[in-house]
């Protein structure tokens, strides 16, 4: 009996993802966008990093993997340089800590691919049905109470899937790594199809605990724990196995159902792990009290001190946009102020850290950073309020995002003292990609009619607007958000945040309440007043554009 297959495992058949390299450059070369075959520009080339975008008239997009977060100052100066000249001098931190640049052409992908190879890079599976770039803790290796250095094992793993190949190069969907040893678990191992969380074994020695089958997207799952410890040589041969397991048994009938978080889901942690130490050979370490770990929104900006007596400047990129002016300055501090490997990382919250700054060092620097626009000390909504790519340029979103939520945050630090953390997320599509079921107030796009308002044919007028969802939370009891407001107007959403925030401010218990807390103890009901009464008062003022 022949199972049935999706369209893009026909796709795959017909011709792997791995083998377009040698086309796509090919394209590149001739630099005719109108001699690419629709399903290399819109579906092959993203094995190599290269999505088509809107307004779909000949460009792409192409994103820089990241392993880690983990950048030389060379390589993000060369990075600034692809930026300023096919780029038109702008780019986006991703919530997987790489870098996207957008309007590129045809002709401009090959010179791209050769600079990225010169300075140790590659944008190879940073998209496709492959695994996708390894996320981590970026401050893994300086932290000074970190549980494990993560740093190696992530550029590992990274290094492991980029060398396999074929082997790993048709998995039924994405799949996607996340390992840290911070004790606030920044890296998120909950929601990623593998998650390896710095831990001890009941011996006392340092590894991992090991999360499977986590994803968001329009059917959010936490990943499961397979209540097993895992030493840090262990770590590439179990997301080897891992990977192979998913693409031994994973789904490929139905596209929406493909994801490793189904399958887990279905057969269940136990079968997961018999699986896994099956393809290994040998059985982990079994230890039941390895569960959930604690976790904290936070990718640790500020400015702290590292393990080494050096320091790290966090230094905010509003929703993840930055232009290769910025990018060029912080690849000149680091050099400047810096010193041994003058280490630079991307984090999670599409920010930016600079490693390696020796005391006498850091007050300079500040002054640097903030002379050049770049103020390492900022409103606190600057270094968690987020934003995917929205209508701008990605073909699945149905609202636009980065221009607004910019707007947002300036008015929202203008207008709105915030002394908790909080992290919101603007998202374009229920494609979660910047994890708006996780958030603290989580806004997804959907577009809202003004029915007292029409356009030149009396039809009314259709504007962007966003769900709101709160009351999520990580850590050992995670919970997803609900959804409290089904339509918000996008020009007023500014409103609606702000209430919640005196509402909660004015509310809470102690200090040491959380915004989540408070969402789970208010009911629905109040909850949604407090977000669409502010934007239904006579005095309501839209966010101009």
């Amino acid at each position: 009996m022949t199972t049935r297959v999706n369209k893009a495992e026909e796709l795959k058949k017909a011709k792997d993802g791995f083998d377009v390299l040698k086309d796509l450059l090919a394209y590149s070369e001739k630099g005719d966008y109108s001699a690419i075959p629709k399903e290399d520009a819109s579906q092959r080339f993203k094995w190599y990093g290269v999505y088509t975008q809107k307004p779909n008239t000949g460009h792409f997009m192409i994103r820089i993997r990241i392993p880690g977060g983990q950048l030389t100052p060379a390589q993000l100066k060369a990075i600034s340089e692809l930026t300023d000249q096919y780029a038109r001098g702008f780019g986006d931190i991703t919530t997987r800590q790489t870098i996207q640049l957008h309007w590129l052409t045809t002709k401009d992908l090959k010179p791209i691919f050769q600079k990225l190879w010169d300075i140790g890079m590659s944008s190879q599976f940073a998209c496709g049905d492959v695994p996708r770039n390894i996320i981590g803790c970026p401050l893994a290796g300086v932290l000074e109470d970190e549980i494990i250095d993560s740093s190696k094992h992530a550029r590992d793993i990274d290094h492991h899937f980029i060398d396999a190949g074929k082997e790993f190069s048709n998995l039924p969907r994405k799949f996607k790594t996340a390992i840290g040893g911070c004790k606030s678990h920044c890296h998120q191992p909950q929601i990623n199809d593998v998650g390896l969380y710095g831990t001890q074994s009941a011996s006392g020695e340092v590894g991992y605990g090991l999360l499977v089958g986590g994803g968001l997207s329009s059917t959010p799952h936490y990943a499961q724990p397979l209540r097993v410890f895992v030493k840090p040589e262990q770590v590439v041969d179990v997301c080897h196995a891992i990977a192979a397991v998913f693409r031994d048994h994973g789904y490929r009938e139905k596209r929406t159902r493909a994801r490793l978080k189904f399958l887990v889901a279905d057969k269940g942690w136990q079968w997961m792990r018999d699986q896994i130490e099956e393809a290994l050979g040998y059985q982990l370490e079994h230890d039941d009290n390895l569960l959930h770990p604690p976790a904290v929104h936070s990718d640790h900006l500020g400015i702290g001190k590292q393990k080494d007596g050096n320091y790290y400047v966090g230094v905010p990129i509003g929703r993840g946009r930055w232009t290769a002016r910025n990018m060029a300055d912080l690849a000149d501090l680091a050099e400047k102020y810096a010193t041994g490997d003058k280490r630079i990382r991307t984090t999670g919250k599409q920010n930016v850290i600079l490693l390696d700054i020796p005391q006498a060092n850091v007050a300079s620097l500040e002054k640097d950073l903030t002379d050049r626009g770049l103020p390492p000390v900022a409103h606190s909504l600057r270094t968690s309020l987020i934003s995917c790519t929205g209508s701008e340029f990605c073909n699945l979103a149905v609202v636009e995002t980065k221009a607004r939520a910019g707007r947002v945050l300036n008015w929202l630090e203008q207008n709105v003292d915030v002394d908790f953390p909080l992290f919101i997320s603007f998202t374009g599509c229920p494609n979660a990609c910047a994890q708006f079921q996780i958030a603290d107030i989580g806004l997804t796009g959907i577009p809202v009619v003004l029915k007292d308002k029409k356009d030149a044919d009396g039809k009314p007028i259709k504007v962007d607007g966003y769900k709101v969802l709160l009351g999520a939370g990580l850590g050992t009891d995670p919970k997803f958000n609900e959804l409290i407001a089904k339509k918000v107007q996008g020009d007023l959403i500014h409103l609606s945040i702000k209430s919640l925030i005196e509402a909660f401010q004015a509310e809470r218990i102690d200090e040491d309440e959380t915004f989540q807390s408070w969402t789970t103890r208010s009911e629905p009901e109040y909850l949604q007043k407090l977000i669409v009464e502010p934007t239904e008062a006579q005095d309501a003022v839209m966010l101009p554009a």
